[in-house]
């Protein structure tokens, strides 16, 4: 199997791949984007363009290149060397710097997979990488695990709604007794905030089914629930806009923007149980 790893000079995680790959026994072949390996990772990069991201700081190192597979970012290459697919719905790309690893996604995975999880993250954390979770309140039982770890330096759950609308939200079946459980140990990691989206869901009892945003009274329903929860309200809690362009799901997309102000409404609403709720300002 060919492996070819892209690094760049200085670059801390590229270290850190560098160093698992070694003391796991993997070989592989360097090549150094800012020295002599510039002009084939330019190739590479002209090759394969719709596969490397590519954000506001430029392209994140380290890539690794096997065979036909391309993995960027280092939790994503050290899961993906030390369990294949298994993780790949636990890890994905982070889009944090400055010492910290997020796309930690511990609703997203499959939980027979758990140890392969904790492996990874512990490996992360023990090279001075701080570790950033998400959570929607699924999987509770892998969140208790890494926080029982030591494994999670910020938790962000994305309260998805009240407590009768959640399946809804979330688009499958969910124990409300799994999301008040993932509620109560989010207040127990370092740093932590619940979130919710003023999203649109699918009402039942209508042919076709009709979709609506959230009201206040439902994102009141959610705070409420939050209180009750953890019991306290004064949780860190954010009201985020939904936008219709970057909503993966096609059905949502014609979905019109609420108006710019509409999240004042919803915070006053979500205040009178949870008293620091704050709105996030709509980039429209």
């Amino acid at each position: 199997m060919s492996r070819i790893l892209f690094t760049a000079a200085g670059c801390a995680r590229c270290s850190i791949v560098k160093k698992f790959m070694r003391g796991s026994g993997i070989a592989f072949e360097e090549h150094d984007v800012g020295g002599d390996g510039k002009e084939r990772f330019g190739q590479f990069y002209r090759a394969n363009r719709s596969a490397i991201f590519r954000g506001r700081d430029g392209i994140e190192f380290p890539v690794l290149a096997e065979d036909a597979a391309i993995r960027q970012g280092v939790a994503v290459i050290i899961g993906h060397l030390h369990a294949g697919t298994r993780l790949d719905g636990f890890i994905g790309r982070s889009g944090l710097s400055k010492g910290w690893v997020g796309g930690l996604h511990v609703s997203g995975g499959d939980p027979a997979a758990k140890d392969a999880l904790v492996a990874v993250l512990g490996f992360l954390k023990k090279n001075g990488l701080k570790l950033q979770l998400d959570t929607d309140g699924r999987r509770a039982s892998v969140l208790k695990t890494l926080l029982e770890q030591g494994l999670g330096d910020r938790v962000i759950m994305d309260l998805k709604g009240p407590q009768a609308l959640y399946s809804a939200l979330v688009g499958e079946a969910i124990d409300a007794g799994e999301v008040l459980r993932t509620m109560q140990l989010v207040t127990r990691f370092p740093e932590y905030r619940f979130e919710t989206t003023v999203a649109p869901v699918r009402r039942p009892g209508g042919d076709p089914v009709a979709v609506s945003y959230l009201t206040p009274a439902e994102i009141e329903e959610a705070a409420r629930w939050l209180k009750e929860a953890t019991g306290s309200h004064k949780q860190p809690y954010l009201l985020r806009p939904f936008d219709p362009q970057a909503c993966s799901e096609d059905g949502f997309k014609s979905v019109e923007r609420l108006p710019a102000n509409a999240l004042f409404r919803y915070r006053s609403a979500a205040r009178k149980h949870q008293v620091l709720t704050e709105s996030e300002n709509a980039p429209w």
